[in-house]
């Protein structure tokens, strides 16, 4: 991802292992452009007492306070975690314990 390249990033249940996703929130601070926007909803290590989909695993669901540690470097005007409502499939229905992120580069 090229520095200082991009005006927006979005990020929608982009699960991965918590090495690789540590080294692409890196990316995306610096890719961004300041005053661009970036955009994450995940599941949450809470997801994983639901059977409404997501992830298996706890090293790939993200925490806000691993987010607000890993996106170091954005102004964050949305951190929150929440439950809420989905209805993404058969496999993805249900309540279901989420993250989202509205950050700024600067």
């Amino acid at each position: 991802m090229a520095p200082g390249a991009w005006a927006g990033i979005v990020s929608m249940w982009a699960h991965m292992p918590a090495e690789l996703r540590r080294s692409v929130h890196t990316q995306v601070v610096q890719g961004l452009t300041p005053g661009g926007v970036f955009i994450l909803e995940a599941y949450t290590p809470a997801q994983l007492a639901f059977d409404t989909g997501g992830p298996r695993s706890a090293d790939l669901l993200m925490s806000a306070a691993q987010l607000c540690d890993e996106l170091a470097g954005l102004e964050f005007q949305i951190l929150r975690k929440l439950e809420r409502e989905v209805r993404e499939g058969a496999k993805h229905t249900g309540r279901a314990a989420v993250v989202q992120v509205l950050a700024d580069g600067i």
